[in-house]
């Protein structure tokens, strides 16, 4: 296209537009790209003016049009910098530029979900910028597929997916449905060419018996509006080739059902017109009551509005949309029309939310950095459909679908989420993973005692309540870390608590803190307390006279010489109970200090525990706690007769013990079936059980050994 052809279509919208800077970024543009060529063999420039030409259509800015032209100027030339283009074109253009180029140097590390991942960041941290640069990247990324046809068919896949996952529902979401209906089809003509071709044939068959009905039918509507003095455009919509291929699959329908729902759309002028017009059709059609929906009083958080009903002639379904011109052009253009053509910035109060809105939900997402997470919140938050609920108040809150109380408490604040206890659903006590539903009048019960639990990230899904949660169990792990880092330093020093904390203001701890390159003395003992930091490691930093030496105990197990540790005065959430050997309160046992994870409990003589490490090893006293049970598992071979699985069972149950699992089957040895044993009637079990301690366990082993069918039991 020629610079001609572009001046003359701007000026369709924005006769006053500075055409010189438009010329010279045509002529800029075309002097970086001499001698490139695309793989079709056309000159690559005219990639930089087929996505300027995308973006005039949609009626945007003179600066975004020009930052289109030269979009790759900077990534395909070394010698064209953000400097350069800010001198000659102006700091806007720079800008927008060089955000197109900067969001390539974002990467997640990994498989296909991590770029999937890394693709869905670089459009929101695009996005989060400057809107601009967003719409740039969707309309190369159009004008790349509208040429897609000339790269291997492996990358015609792969591109093809990416765009299908990516790019068009962030256009979707950013209410750009002309970009997202043609990003769509063109993603499913090349990943399943076959039914693109089909349905394409379909429609071509019956396009004309269609539009003849569709005519006929929005005459019908514009005469009866007429009468009304309703003054209205009506005409057809068009389906896309993926639409029509969707419904099919979530319907499980014939093409010729799909194809026979027909699509009208109504404008008019006011916002009134558009419920009278309702009115009048609702009148002189049978409507489907449940299809009705008002996005005019509860607009979509992308600004779309309308009016959407079903209405039925002769046994078919027409789905109907009204809206105001000024509402089809958002419809249409989304975000983007919005946007000034004249000053380059948002021209109203509504576009203002929208970003707002948009910018939020951007910087909770982009907390997360597991791409797992970061996916699903993606799809929830921004691509997903939407609730709508009510405060008691009557304010709407807009949620992603299958949001939770939990999910709208957080949307509230922060501290109404962390003290959540309960919620009223429209006057009704709900559990707090109740899915809310349009309308739903939401009420939560808050209880300064109360606090998140883990299991609540199972249930939300916003980002803002996923990253609230996990970031208050963080600060709760740190106070327990820091409790645990003081106990294990004390006991090291073997010093009182009070010297402790003086020491800690010492000169000599600020220059420890200095040395580990640590922050504050909270700092030092949280990297204790997670065996980030040992605490012997710390006394040859302190360089006290009489150094604790090291003893061994008579089984050959080193430990460092400090007092023993009682379990039971941690907090639960400092240790873990290791399942190599499921050691109960009673067991000698030894704790040893995971990097990064805190205390981990081992029986005495597990294999599993890293002698290597002496320093890591710590003495620590278990005992029983009235209430609580440990899981431990036991292993018998007995004589394979008729009863004795029962009688092993009643055993157990008369002391109180409850069974988790069992394994009952012939002898076996290290998981293996002995075919001696088996064949002398030999049969091998394996049981998982809830003790309180040692000595519950012993008492229940003892007691099985007694059953005259027992050959053996033992701890597994």
């Amino acid at each position: 296209m020629s610079l001609e052809s572009l001046i003359q279509l701007i000026k369709n919208y924005n006769p006053e537009a500075d055409f010189d800077l438009l010329k010279y970024a045509y002529k800029f543009g075309e002097e970086c790209h001499q001698g490139q060529k695309r793989k079709s063999g056309a000159p690559y420039f005219s990639h930089c003016i087929g996505t300027a030409k995308i973006l005039i259509d949609l009626k945007l800015d003179l600066y975004t049009i020009c930052a289109a032209i030269l979009h790759d100027t900077i990534e395909d030339n070394e010698e064209i910098t953000r400097d350069k283009l800010a001198w000659r074109f102006g700091e806007t253009v720079a800008d927008l530029v060089e955000g197109v180029s900067k969001i390539s140097q974002y990467h997640f590390r990994g498989g296909v979900r991590q770029r999937q991942a890394e693709s869905y960041l670089k459009l929101l941290l695009a996005t989060a910028q400057d809107v601009r640069v967003i719409l740039i990247k969707l309309a190369d990324r159009l004008h790349n597929m509208e040429t897609l046809s000339f790269q291997p068919e492996s990358r015609q896949r792969e591109i093809a997916k990416e765009t299908f996952e990516v790019y068009a529902p962030m256009a979707q979401r950013l209410g750009i449905a002309r970009l997202k209906s043609r990003l769509e089809d063109l993603s499913f003509k090349h990943t399943n060419p076959e039914e693109y071709k089909l349905i394409a044939n379909l429609l071509n068959q019956k396009l004309v018996k269609r539009e003849d009905y569709a005519n006929q039918m929005a005459e019908e509507i514009r005469s009866t509006l007429r009468k009304s003095e309703v003054a209205a455009e009506v005409y057809g919509r068009p389906k896309s080739i993926y639409s029509i291929h969707q419904k099919m699959k979530e319907k499980g329908a014939a093409f010729e059902e799909i194809f026979d729902l027909m699509g009208l759309r109504i404008l008019v002028n006011n916002n009134a017109d558009c419920y009278r017009c309702i009115g009048v059709i609702h009148d002189g059609w049978h409507h489907v009551p449940v299809r009705f929906k008002d996005f005019i009083g509860l607009p979509k958080a992308n600004g779309y509005r309308s009016l959407h009903t079903t209405i039925m002639d002769e046994g078919r379904r027409i789905e109907i949309q009204v809206r105001t011109h000024t509402m089809h052009e958002v419809a249409e253009d989304g975000i983007a029309a919005h946007w000034s053509y004249k000053e380059g910035v948002p021209s109203t109060n509504e576009s203002e939310t929208i970003f707002k809105w948009l910018r939020g939900v951007l910087e909770d997402i982009r907390e997360l950095r597991n791409p797992n997470q970061f996916i699903r919140s993606m799809k929830h938050e921004l691509l997903a459909d939407q609730v709508y609920v009510f405060t008691p108040r009557g304010d709407v809150i807009e949620l992603p679908a299958g949001a939770t109380s939990i999910d709208f408490a957080y949307k509230i604040h922060t501290q109404v989420g962390d003290t959540c206890k309960g919620t009223e659903v429209n006057g009704m006590i709900m559990s707090l993973r109740y899915r809310l539903r349009n309308g739903d009048r939401v009420k939560i019960i808050t209880d300064v005692n109360a606090h998140p639990v883990r299991e609540w990230l199972r249930w939300v899904r916003t980002a803002k309540a996923q990253n609230r949660i996990r970031q208050w169990f963080r600060e709760q792990d740190r106070v327990q870390a820091i409790e645990l880092g003081k106990r294990f330093l004390e006991i090291e020093m073997k010093r009182p608590r009070t010297d402790i904390n003086m020491w800690l203001k010492s000169e000599r701890a600020a220059e420890i803190l200095q040395i580990l390159n640590l922050k504050s003395s909270e700092d030092l003992l949280q990297h204790i307390g997670t065996g980030q930091q040992l605490p012997a490691d710390i006394m040859k930093l302190v360089s006290i006279d009489n150094p604790p030496k090291d003893i061994e105990s008579t089984d050959g197990v080193i430990f460092h010489s400090t007092p023993t540790i009682d379990l039971n005065t941690l907090e639960p959430g400092s240790i873990r109970i290791m399942k190599c050997c499921n050691p109960i309160p009673g067991d000698e046992v030894v704790a040893y200090l995971t990097k990064g994870k805190g205390i981990s409990i081992h029986r005495y003589h597990c294999r599993r525990i890293p002698n290597e490490e002496v320093d890591r090893l710590i003495q620590v006293n278990w005992e029983p706690i009235d209430g609580l049970s440990y899981p431990t598992a036991i292993t018998l071979e007995v004589h394979d007769r008729s009863g004795i699985l029962g009688k092993v069972t009643t055993v157990i149950a008369e002391r109180k013990i409850n069974i988790r699992a069992g394994n009952f089957g012939p002898a076996s040895l290290n998981g293996n079936i002995n075919a001696n044993l088996a064949s002398e009637g030999v049969g091998y079990n394996k049981m998982m059980l809830e003790v309180t301690g040692l000595k519950q366990l012993e008492q229940a082993m003892g007691a099985i050994r007694q059953l005259k069918e027992v050959i053996r039991v033992s701890r597994s």
